[in-house]
């Protein structure tokens, strides 16, 4: 396998979130500190979108990590397509609570009175649903919004965060009064043609490779196949390591990159 060509510990290109291989380009630093924002102002519904593979989970996960646990409560749904009482139900479980009943209204009572004592203990909860925009029921959407109204000392108990793909939008869409309650969206956007260099080289070296195994020439054609999609960039760079141990070349060069390109087509 290339990752004995290459020495590396483990595979530098791989399309799972994996927090040890994120690279923080401009778009994600600033979804990230938009979403601190709104969760640490108790804002009640935040939107975080993104194409296929933009980092929207990782950032979700950073955003979790950088929360201090003692004065908040984080769920973190990755699977939306649940009904609307077992979403609930999963949220109640993840902030710590339980909730054996399975009737829609003693689960929403369970709810109330977990965020409840979670604001006497002095926390804040959060609930992230990522890949939101899966969730094709209006009758989830009208759920969640419900669970917006719920309040302690005239302020917001929950901040509500939905990350999903571009379509998001038209899933929030089906409920006008879901839409009002947005406070921030962000859409993340593809790496710029200076950050894809940096890219790489972070990757490689999470991996425990050398930062220069692609040369500017292989960067530059990356740059123009991908559009700075993250995935795309991975795809390409994973096919040429592969291509380049193949041939049992020293470094990957931009022909490479046209060969793995070509593959994708």
């Amino acid at each position: 396998m290339h990752i004995d060509y290459w020495k590396f510990k483990k595979l530098p290109f791989e399309n799972i979130p994996d927090p040890d291989f994120f690279y923080e380009s401009r778009a994600h630093q600033e979804a990230i500190t938009r979403l601190l924002f709104a969760v640490e102002s108790h804002k009640m519904l935040a939107l975080l979108t993104g194409d296929y593979g933009s980092g929207k989970t990782v950032v979700c996960e950073t955003v979790i990590d950088r929360l201090p646990a003692n004065s908040h409560a984080v769920a973190m749904l990755t699977n939306p397509t649940m009904d609307a009482t077992d979403l609930t139900r999963e949220i109640i479980s993840q902030l710590g609570g339980d909730c054996p009943v399975k009737d829609k209204y003693d689960v929403m009572h369970a709810f109330k009175d977990l965020l409840e004592r979670h604001a006497v203990a002095g926390r804040h909860c959060t609930a992230i649903i990522d890949e939101a925009q899966l969730i094709a029921n209006s009758g989830v959407i009208e759920e969640l919004r419900l669970l917006l109204n719920v309040q302690t000392s005239n302020r917001s108990s929950l901040t509500l965060i939905l990350a999903g793909q571009t379509e998001l939008n038209d899933v929030v869409k089906i409920i006008p009064q879901m839409r009002q309650r947005i406070s921030l969206k962000y859409h993340i956007q593809h790496l710029e043609n200076d950050e894809v260099g940096p890219y790489i080289k972070h990757r490689l070296v999470a991996a425990g490779g050398e930062d220069t195994i692609f040369n500017e020439s292989a960067i530059r054609e990356i740059e123009r196949l991908s559009k700075g999609n993250p995935r795309e960039i991975n795809a390409l760079a994973d096919l040429a390591l592969l291509f380049g141990s193949l041939t049992q070349q020293a470094e990957i060069g931009a022909d490479l990159i046209i060969e793995a390109g070509k593959e994708r087509a």
